[in-house]
C-alpha cells in the first residue's frame, strides 16, 4: 500500500459515512472543505447513482495566515468517498506530508491526527481496513 494513503470501507451508507468522517476529522481539530462531489453512473446505465464526495482537511496551524489564500497541498489531507453500495463506503485518507520524512519530523501533528482519525472510524464499524 502507499504510505501516505490509508484505506477503509465503512458499513454505512454515504451520508453517514460523510457525517462520520467530518465528525472524526473536526474532532481532531482539522478543517474541512469541499473539493468535488458527483455521481459516478454513467447515463447510459441504468440503476442507482454512485455518490462520490473528496475533501481537503488541513490543520488550522498549518495554514498560512498571510491572505487567503489556501494552504499548499503539501499541508492538506485528501479525503475521498466512495459509495461501494448503500450501505457501504470507501474512504481514502492521503496525507502527503509522509513523503518528506524530514519535514514530517518537523509537523508531527499531521500523521499523529490523521492516525487518530483512522482509530476514530475503524471503532465506527469497519468492513475493511489498509
Amino acid at each position: 500500500m502507499n504510505p501516505e494513503e490509508r484505506r477503509l470501507v465503512l458499513d454505512r451508507g454515504f451520508e453517514r459515512a460523510l457525517a462520520t468522517v467530518l465528525t472524526a476529522f473536526i474532532g481532531q481539530g482539522f478543517t474541512v472543505k469541499p473539493a468535488a462531489a458527483g455521481d459516478l453512473r454513467r447515463p447510459e446505465t441504468a440503476g442507482d447513482a454512485r455518490r462520490y464526495a473528496t475533501l481537503d482537511a488541513a490543520l488550522p496551524e498549518l495554514v498560512f495566515r498571510a491572505g487567503a489564500t489556501p494552504p499548499p497541498p503539501l499541508f492538506t489531507c485528501r479525503v475521498s468517498m466512495y459509495e461501494l453500495s448503500p450501505s457501504c463506503t470507501l474512504v481514502t485518507v492521503e496525507n502527503p506530508i509522509v513523503r518528506y520524512p524530514a519535514l514530517a519530523t518537523l509537523v508531527p501533528r499531521m500523521s499523529e491526527r490523521v492516525g487518530h482519525v483512522f482509530r476514530a472510524l475503524v471503532r465506527t464499524a469497519t468492513l475493511n481496513a489498509a
